[in-house]
């Protein structure tokens, strides 16, 4: 026999977010986590519960969350802080993850009572998935251990590095809305829509898999795409002048201010 010593993570908050972190760190190589829920919402509760019952177990209420957990991620909206996690009586050896986007360190240290082991995460809903990357602060062997058996993890050193990073998830609806766009004008030239949805989901996947791993930047994979005279150097160069990229910016910035509360 051999012994294995137990990863013990719980969730106060078991919303969209949890369950994709969840779901992530469950899939597979969870034979060492011990992972409880709270019992907020009690149909993602129970469902994560039944999906991976060797792991998962509802909590009767959030302080149980606690006493069942070293590791504690905090996902309860930032409006609903003050009422739910002042409450809770945490231990001097908890480690506490918030997921909370607008909410920061300082202000945590006076929501979480017992213990100054205070980080922060950005979870993406591609987590549930086992693909993306996790912003981590302030760096953490164990969480980051932990979080990248699923994503790639980015530990970065201040908190302003986090919210910059954080605030570039803003970009998702938009690139969503970017494929259907694309796939709306497929359709619109007579392919079918499941001719469309599929041929544009795999192409802009090939197009993230071939960038996800690059160290320093992309302007030499966008040089490398364009064939002079061919029409992506015609695409990129008309929206460019149309001011596509400088919008795009733009609204980065104001996100990055709503994000840093400002």
């Amino acid at each position: 026999w051999r012994l294995v010593k137990m990863i013990r993570i719980g969730f106060v908050g078991t919303g969209t977010i949890t369950e994709c972190v969840v779901s992530g760190l469950c899939l597979k190589d969870a034979e060492d986590l011990a992972v409880t829920v709270s019992p907020r919402n009690k149909e993602k509760a129970e469902s994560l519960a039944s999906r991976f019952p060797a792991q998962v177990r509802v909590a009767s209420d959030n302080q149980q969350v606690l006493d069942q957990s070293d590791i504690v991620c905090i996902a309860v909206t930032p409006q609903l802080a003050p009422e739910i996690v002042s409450l809770l009586n945490f231990r001097a050896d908890h480690v506490v993850v918030s997921f909370m986007s607008t909410v920061r360190i300082e202000k945590l240290k006076e929501l979480v009572r017992g213990t100054d082991k205070i980080l922060r995460a950005v979870p993406m809903p591609p987590f549930a998935k086992r693909v993306g990357g996790i912003p981590l602060h302030p760096p953490h062997d164990l969480v980051s251990s932990l979080f990248s058996r699923a994503v790639k993890v980015i530990q970065v050193e201040t908190e302003d590095e986090l919210m910059t990073l954080m605030s570039v998830s803003g970009t998702m609806a938009p690139f969503y809305q970017l494929l259907a766009t694309t796939s709306e004008w497929i359709v619109k030239q007579g392919v079918t829509p499941q001719a469309s949805s599929q041929f544009v989901g795999a192409l802009f996947h090939s197009y993230a898999e071939d960038s996800k791993d690059l160290e320093e930047g992309f302007q030499g994979i966008t040089a490398e795409s364009q064939t002079p005279g061919g029409i992506n150097e015609q695409a990129l160069r008309e929206l460019k002048a149309a001011g596509w990229y400088d919008k795009f910016e733009e609204e980065l910035e104001v996100i990055a201010k709503r994000v840093r509360g400002k």
